[in-house]
């Protein structure tokens, strides 16, 4: 079934249409409608860039996320809220990325390869988490994407959204992994799991 997720909170396709410097206004024209916004940082934009709008009466809740690849279009005639599938066009060629995701130059994501493991955790580190107002899986994804050091860039999207906290955050985590598992590396152990052909068995 093609439909328009309806609990989407943003506006796709808006311009950024006038900029009014000295009241400190944004006006954005979403199809006919236009929408002026309050927000005095205007020095950065652009009259013309196109993106996608969040409205808010509060400043802060603002955002105008410009498309990289300004040839960029929704299509909802495509999205398929099943699949968490959503449509989109670059000129005549059209496709779809994982809802929520920004598509990046010349529609350019890396797709979505996951699996799902289940975890039991322990009471101490959930209470860990919670004292410290983070979510377990918060924590856990950081480390691996500092581990592995997977880059969500706005030129090239990831749908699992997976991102490195920065350069010194993946050199702590190998280290914190070499520390733990480097004898993991050794290169005639490597060698005798290719030859068993066993992967994550510890």
């Amino acid at each position: 079934m093609n439909t328009t997720p309806k609990d989407d909170q943003y506006l796709y396709d808006a311009v950024l249409s006038r900029i009014d410097a000295e009241a400190g206004v944004l006006t954005f024209t979403v199809a006919a409608a236009e929408h002026a916004v309050n927000y005095r940082p205007v020095a950065t934009w652009t009259v013309g860039t196109v993106g996608r709008l969040r409205l808010s009466t509060d400043p802060r809740g603002f955002a105008f996320h410009a498309y990289v690849d300004q040839r960029l279009r929704r299509d909802p005639g495509l999205d398929d809220v099943r699949r968490q599938q959503w449509g989109w066009r670059i000129d005549e060629r059209h496709f779809c990325v994982r809802s929520g995701v920004l598509p990046g130059q010349n529609g350019d994501v890396v797709r979505r390869d996951t699996q799902r493991l289940v975890l039991h955790l322990p009471r101490e580190y959930l209470n860990y988490c919670a004292d410290r107002g983070l979510k377990p899986a918060t924590v856990l994804r950081a480390f691996i994407a500092d581990l592995c050091e997977l880059f969500d860039w706005n030129a090239c999207p990831r749908e699992d959204e997976y991102s490195t906290n920065g350069s010194d955050e993946r050199l702590y985590a190998e280290a914190y992994f070499q520390r733990c598992f480097g004898w993991v590396d050794d290169p005639e152990y490597r060698k005798s799991l290719r030859a068993q052909g066993q992967r994550g068995e510890l």
